[in-house]
């Protein structure tokens, strides 16, 4: 999985961003913001967003197709990602699904990750432990999962 940071990786307070996503093989995408200051917040899918779509697989990204978002029908919608404080290195980390998963309870930091190993190595652990409903039975079951993360500097 690749992700970019559109139009640039610096930013400034207030202006827009957005996010291209592309993949070898199919899978739910979640992305997650880390700020300067190593808060971690699910930005795609929101539960705002889920709420206002039609259907299950708002965030289906399939191989080879670039997913970008927001996504244009989320855009009509009035949707935007508008850079916010506080200023520094941030990251996005996008994290694909193989199996449907739209909302992440994610956890509290035990402390600020310093760079893009750390906040991998910590949402590797994380997500090796969590558990999805499998689709056909509502069992619990393991998942595949996989990261991209990019840095980005907010002035």
């Amino acid at each position: 999985m690749s992700l970019q940071v559109l139009p640039s990786q610096t930013v400034d307070v207030g202006g827009k961003i957005s996010f291209g996503v592309t993949a070898r093989k199919p899978g739910y995408l979640l992305l997650v913001d880390v700020d300067a200051e190593g808060r971690m917040s699910q930005i795609f899918p929101t539960p705002e967003l889920l709420a206002r779509s039609d259907g299950r697989d708002i965030n289906l990204v399939r191989p080879g197709v670039e997913f970008v978002v927001p996504t244009s029908a989320s855009r009509q919608q009035g949707f935007e990602y508008a850079v916010a404080p506080p200023t520094g290195s941030a990251m996005m980390v996008a994290i694909l699904s193989e199996r449907r998963v739209q909302l992440l309870d994610l956890p509290d930091l035990p402390r600020k990750l310093q760079g893009q190993a750390a906040a991998l190595s910590y949402l590797s652990a994380w997500t090796s432990e969590l558990r999805v409903p499998d689709d056909g039975s509502g069992k619990l079951v393991s998942n595949n999962w996989s990261f991209d993360i990019k840095s980005y500097t907010i002035k």
